[in-house]
């Protein structure tokens, strides 16, 4: 429960006050009953010694002098409301105002009886076991021609603890009277100084809760008025700055959660303090990773070592690692100090990760595709200009020679020109320049026209058709789709067995179209899936040559798919056939 600093203020003025009160009662009572006591003590000695100056003025014989002392004793105690004892100076009692003798013992181990038996006077205050109460003791010694002594005189304190008992309670209710009133008067106080506090105190929650508008009205020109004008320029600037900071943060969250790197921040206790989407889907930290050591969230071993090495030696480090999961991805990873230009405080590891897979995987192609190309283009090259040379030598008689020679300068003539028409059409599709012709086309027919167009081309084989009933419409370039269909049956063909059937399948599925050309060759080679629709890429590439391939066919339909907003698989189990397929939208936007 929160305290109001009215109530401490309250709580304060009365404590303050039944303090004094308190302290102030206290050494009234101690004073007053030392008074008290001292006044009860003076009366008492002035009391025991006149009966010592009566027992000193006794003369008679000495077979009265018991029965003396004895009336004495009791006329002293009569007048003096107080026990008079009269002892020997061998310390035995010889009269007593309220006890027989025969009962008491010697007195001479009574303090103040011994003290007045050295001579002088003898005082005390005790609890007196015969009495049964608290007592004061005073004993003045005596002599007389017959015999020495000391008259003792004793009385009871009950008087004095009763008066100071009222005293105390007096005093008490002083205090609870005067309490109350102060209590009223501080409430009022502390009421009246709190206020503009509180008003203060309100305002500034309502600042701190976000409403910068607020502002405090300047009541005074004291402390509290210096304090409430800064408050108010305080949340002026505030919002100013707040408005300037979260515009920078935003732009900076939406850059860091954009970005095509990953970025991890670990502090100087190797702790995750930041990591952008990209970071935590690299390498598969999982949502818990903040505040938490880097060895618990980062499970790459080359990654660690090197923030390790980067906070012991304060030198950029640069590494490419290779992860395995979520899937098999090639990085480059860039860790930096970021506490040389920094207060300490603020230091640590800055971890910069760029997925370089698709980099590494086009310049791969880029290398295999140069080489390729030189090399497809080599070969008809080196063969027309080899057959040339020897036409150039050849006899006129030799006719025979120069036609064999003239058809195969021909035909290789004619496989470097499909080469390059290939290849730019590729790279028109690639470039995006050519163009769609959109129209509702039925699937069904479509397949089936291609199919004719097949044989009629001289390919023979059994292809089977599966179907959906009724019609299948979708949204394509037909000519295209055709080209697609060709390509991929062309591709079944040259990879099945004599005799085996060939399967197309179409599947409607809903929004969308599955087309699939299965054959029953000899499979694909998982790890060589990824590539085959790569250009120039072969998995047998010694047959492919030897059927004209030029290793074109499938990046083409990659392209043609994808310019229908479609995607492009295989799927293969070696020894037993693949499958290729492609699936496009029904409506293109």
């Amino acid at each position: 429960m929160k305290k109001s600093i009215r109530k401490r203020l309250t709580g304060s003025y009365l404590l303050i006050i039944i303090l004094i009160l308190l302290v102030t009662g206290a050494i009234l009572s101690v004073t007053l009953r030392q008074y008290y006591l001292d006044n009860v003590e003076t009366n008492l000695e002035r009391e025991t010694r006149l009966a010592a100056s009566m027992l000193e003025a006794y003369q008679t014989d000495k077979t009265d002098v018991l029965e003396y002392m004895n009336d004495i004793s009791k006329l002293v105690a009569q007048n003096t409301d107080a026990r008079v004892t009269i002892v020997n100076n061998q310390g035995t009692v010889i009269a007593d105002s309220m006890f027989d003798i025969a009962e008491l013992g010697p007195h001479n181990g009574r303090p103040e009886i011994y003290q007045a038996l050295q001579g002088d006077t003898g005082i005390a205050m005790r609890f007196s076991d015969t009495e049964g109460q608290q007592m004061i003791y005073v004993a003045v010694p005596f002599t007389n021609n017959d015999m020495q002594g000391v008259v003792r005189l004793a009385r009871s304190l009950e008087e004095v603890e009763s008066v100071h008992y009222h005293i105390l309670l007096l005093i008490l209710l002083a205090i609870m009277l005067i309490g109350v009133i102060a209590f009223v008067i501080s409430t009022r106080l502390a009421a009246n100084f709190t206020r503009p506090l509180t008003e203060l105190t309100s305002a500034v929650e309502e600042i701190a809760r976000g409403d910068l508008d607020k502002r405090i009205s300047i009541w005074s020109d004291d402390e509290l008025g210096l304090l409430a004008s800064a408050v108010n320029y305080m949340a002026s600037e505030m919002d100013k700055t707040l408005t300037k900071i979260s515009a920078v943060s935003n732009r900076l969250e939406v850059v860091l959660k954009n970005t095509v790197n990953g970025i991890i921040m670990v502090d100087l206790d190797a702790r995750i303090t930041y990591a952008n989407p990209k970071a935590v889907k690299l390498l598969v930290m999982g949502n818990e990773y903040q505040g938490r050591k880097h060895v618990e969230v980062i499970n790459n071993y080359d990654i660690l070592q090197a923030i390790d090495e980067v906070r012991r030696m304060l030198q950029p480090v640069r590494l490419e690692i290779q992860l395995f999961t979520p899937t098999e991805r090639l990085i480059e990873a860039n860790i930096l100090p970021i506490c040389k230009d920094i207060p300490q405080i603020y230091g640590g590891v800055l971890v910069v990760l760029n997925d370089i897979t698709e980099l590494k995987r086009l310049e791969r192609v880029r290398r295999d595709f140069v080489a390729n190309v030189s090399h497809e283009l080599k070969t008809p090259v080196a063969s027309i200009s080899g057959f040339a040379e020897t036409l150039m030598n050849e006899s006129e008689e030799n006719h025979q020679n120069v036609r064999e020679f003239s058809e195969i300068i021909y035909k290789e003539a004619i496989r470097l020109t499909k080469l390059i028409n290939r290849l730019l059409e590729l790279s028109s599709l690639e470039s995006g320049k050519s163009g769609l012709n959109i129209r509702n086309v039925d699937m069904i027919h479509l397949i089936e026209d291609t199919v004719e167009l097949v044989k009629r081309d001289g390919k023979i084989a059994k292809i089977n058709i599966i179907k959906p009933a009724g019609q299948v419409l979708v949204e394509c370039d037909k000519e295209l789709i055709v080209q697609v269909l060709l390509n991929l049956i062309d591709n079944a063909l040259i990879y099945s067995p004599d005799g085996e059937p060939i399967t197309i399948t179409l599947e409607d599925e809903g929004d969308k179209i599955k087309v699939l050309v299965i054959d029953r060759g000899e499979g694909i080679p998982e790890k060589e899936t990824d590539r085959v629709f790569e250009r120039f890429y072969r998995v047998d590439k010694a047959r492919s040559r030897k059927t004209g391939g030029t290793g074109l066919g499938l990046s083409i339909v990659k392209h043609l798919v994808e310019n229908h907003n479609g995607v492009t698989g295989v799927e293969s189990t070696p020894g037993k056939g693949s499958t290729f397929y492609f699936i496009i939208p029904k409506k293109q936007k």
